[in-house]
């Protein structure tokens, strides 16, 4: 049995209920689940780009779960030196999102704040802050990231430090600045940024509100999708959100707004 069959059987075994031996489905399962990701990691070695890039895309919101993924860390490591920015952006991506357990990814993600693709630096930064408290260990070259040339990569990385508990006094304001740029991408970037933030994003509730009539599509979708995770943040714009449901278009944005409101209006 290849050696990642095996420590996923084991796992199998180990989490069932004390006493009790995996059950024969279990068993299998376990086995297919294993299989699924070592054809994600065998696809990473392609020499096709496009091959890697799908590979890694498949462990952004992985299937199985982020626990599961835990045995993809090292290839997702190596892909983060990938000659292709788009892969290793997309790296990062998958990386941050499995949060405390990509702790051993650290270094690597703030090697790629000094990438030269501002898209490596963003995804790195905003991974960096998903991570948490493991991160904080890069803490100078996070608050480095906030003077970047690129200003997408300024707003995310005050999105992250406000994200890994440093003074929100300090950051909101180039997030809601931000908001209120020309470009559509640096308006829905910050709104995005503010996503996580929780009660820390209030003083930039009314901003976020406003781009729910904005011009563009992009943007609209995530300041409605921040305001939906906010939760009881979000309130003050309720008003904005009722307004939005009886002018807004695109079906994904209106799904949006109505779990927004119907989130609030639940508490």
């Amino acid at each position: 049995m290849h050696r990642l069959h095996r420590r996923t059987f084991l796992l199998a075994a180990v989490m069932a209920p004390l006493g009790a031996a995996a059950s024969p489905d279990a068993a299998a399962a376990a086995l297919q689940a294993d299989a699924r990701l070592q054809a994600i990691l065998d696809e990473m070695r392609s020499p096709e780009k496009e091959t890697r890039l799908k590979a890694i895309s498949k462990l952004v919101h992985y299937e199985g779960g982020e626990d599961a993924k835990i045995p993809a860390l090292d290839a997702l490591r190596g892909a983060m030196k990938d000659r292709e920015p788009e892969v290793r952006a997309v790296a990062c991506t998958a990386t941050g999102n499995m949060r405390e357990r990509a702790s051993h990814a650290v270094p690597d993600l703030t090697r790629l704040l000094k990438d030269p693709d501002r898209e490596v630096r963003q995804c790195a930064v905003r991974a960096l802050g998903r991570v948490g408290q493991p991160a904080l260990v890069s803490l100078k070259a996070i608050r480095a990231s906030t003077a970047d040339s690129d200003p997408v990569v300024r707003v995310v990385a005050h999105g992250s430090l406000v994200r890994l508990g440093q003074d929100p006094s300090q950051h909101m304001p180039a997030l809601i600045e931000g908001m209120h740029s020309a470009d559509p991408l640096l308006r829905y970037k910050s709104a995005h940024s503010c996503e996580p933030l929780g009660a820390a994003a209030a003083p930039a509730v009314e901003h976020i509100a406003r781009l729910l009539a904005d011009e563009n599509e992009q943007v609209r979708h995530y300041a409605a999708r921040a305001l939906v995770n906010l939760g009881e943040t979000a309130r003050p714009a309720l008003p904005a959100l009722r307004a939005a449901q009886k002018s807004e278009r695109v079906k994904n944005n209106l799904g949006l707004i109505d779990a927004a409101i119907r989130k609030l209006e639940a508490r």
